[in-house]
């Protein structure tokens, strides 16, 4: 297959505009995520067994691990704050 030259492309700059803008007040947003197979045959079961689309259930399993994320970045700040509290203790 020959491939072709960039000048033999042509550019649709209002439909662009058109799927940006789609895009843009859309809640969500496509994306293309290289994972391996494994892990994607596991989701597919956990999604077929529940009846939820693996890709639906892929959001929620990402937003539920951000939130545990940003919990434990919130406790680790307490922390870190309690032990710069009791350095300043100790020299003091």
């Amino acid at each position: 297959m020959k491939e072709p030259r960039l000048s033999d492309l042509e550019i649709d700059k209002r439909g662009t505009r058109r799927i940006q803008r789609g895009m843009a007040s859309a809640k969500a947003v496509k994306i293309t995520i290289n994972i391996d197979k494994e892990s994607l045959d596991i989701l597919r079961d956990k999604a077929a067994k529940t009846g939820v689309p693996y890709q639906r259930l892929l959001n929620r399993l990402l937003a539920k691990a951000l939130q545990g994320d940003k919990e434990t970045d919130s406790r680790l700040t307490r922390l870190e704050r309690e032990v710069s509290k009791l350095k300043k203790k100790v020299v003091a």
